[in-house]
């Protein structure tokens, strides 16, 4: 969840739990609290660092403690008539409240660090979500305006955005329900669906079948439309509008099937490299490419195809799709013929 959405909910929820005379400091350090956590990237000094620790740390309920009270501490130069243990409360609610909003998503969440490193993620909502920041927002401006009913406001606000959490809850299972029966996959095979930009109703669906990587973006709402051959957008002017030709009704659902490379020396010393377990430790749906080089070497690229954009393939695996190439989280080695490392880095623009 973006970090401003995570300040709304820190304060509308931290309001909704409380009615005391200090409602003026439950606002502000609910807020303040549930941004907190993303100050992590503050002590990321590289991409892979932000891949590997962040949401680990700022994002435990074993540290919310400690962390809380650092907050309730800086608040109270600010509210001096609050008691630090009211000020701890709402900043635990605003702490927690980040935490389980970003286990709804699909990036992943280390609810247990330093104790396990495992990652937690729902796939619920997608981490920019105009509908749950809309009803923060509305529940916020009537707090404000209507004071003496502020917190009964937080509290309807608080259930409808529970209510919304759960409808995209139910909307995951349905478009999971509907990938395992359009795409029968082995017994042992990791299935997902992930929730797209703009609408409850758009998801991304992947299968690891171990060899390959099946990969289908659909529609499940009621005005599912799609066309077969939607054309990728060339202009940041037309990537609104090309969203719905690229997400069909399940039925209709193209699916694509992006094998993963034989075994070979380059991959094995790719796989040798600490930048390279990072990745994998952080990526649910890894796939790897090699590409020989004219001087004997190659080049291996990772990505994770959770992150796959609607109106493109992997990259350099979709060199006739045109239309942007930029994709987040695609890593990239080359080696030389001898299978030292000439450059190693994240892609950022172009195909270079």
């Amino acid at each position: 969840m973006d970090t401003l959405s995570h300040g709304f909910a820190g304060s509308v929820l931290s309001r909704a739990v409380s009615d005391r005379p200090e409602a003026r400091a439950v606002f502000w350090v609910g807020a303040i609290a549930a941004m907190v956590p993303d100050l992590d990237f503050l002590f990321f000094t590289s991409r892979l660092d932000y891949l590997r620790d962040h949401r680990s740390w700022t994002h435990s309920f074993l540290v919310l403690p400690f962390l809380a009270l650092l907050v309730a501490l800086a608040a109270r130069a600010f509210f001096r008539r609050v008691r630090l243990a009211t000020l701890w409360l709402f900043s635990a609610v605003g702490i927690a409240s980040h935490i389980l909003l970003d286990w709804i998503t699909s990036f992943g969440t280390m609810f247990w660090t330093p104790v396990s490193r495992t990652r937690y993620s729902l796939d619920w909502v997608f981490i920019l979500d105009p509908i749950f920041s809309a009803i923060l927002l509305l529940a916020l401006a009537g707090a404000l305006f209507f004071r003496p009913r502020a917190r009964r406001i937080t509290a309807a606000g608080s259930l409808l955005l529970l209510l919304y959490i759960g409808t995209c809850g139910a909307l995951h299972a349905r478009a999971l329900e509907h990938w395992r029966r359009i795409d029968p996959a082995p017994l042992g095979s990791r299935a997902a669906a992930m929730p797209q930009f703009l609408s409850p109703f758009r998801w991304l669906a992947l299968t690891d079948r171990g060899d390959a990587i099946d990969v289908a973006f659909f529609d499940i709402g009621p005005f599912a439309r799609g066309v077969d051959d939607p054309q990728p957008p060339t202009r940041w002017s037309e990537v609104l509008r090309s969203l719905s030709d690229f997400y069909p009704p399940p039925e209709r659902a193209r699916i694509r099937r992006f094998e993963k490379p034989p075994p070979s020396a380059a991959l094995a010393a790719a796989h040798a490299l600490p930048d390279w377990k990072v990745y994998l430790a952080f990526a649910r749906f890894p796939l790897e490419t090699v590409e020989s080089e004219p001087d004997g070497g190659a080049s291996v690229i990772v990505q994770d195809l959770r992150f796959l954009p609607w109106f493109a393939g992997p990259w350099e695996r979709d060199t006739d799709a045109g239309g942007f190439r930029r994709q987040p989280f695609v890593y990239r080695v080359r080696f030389d013929a001898a299978l030292r490392v000439v450059e190693r880095g994240f892609v950022r623009t172009g195909r270079r």
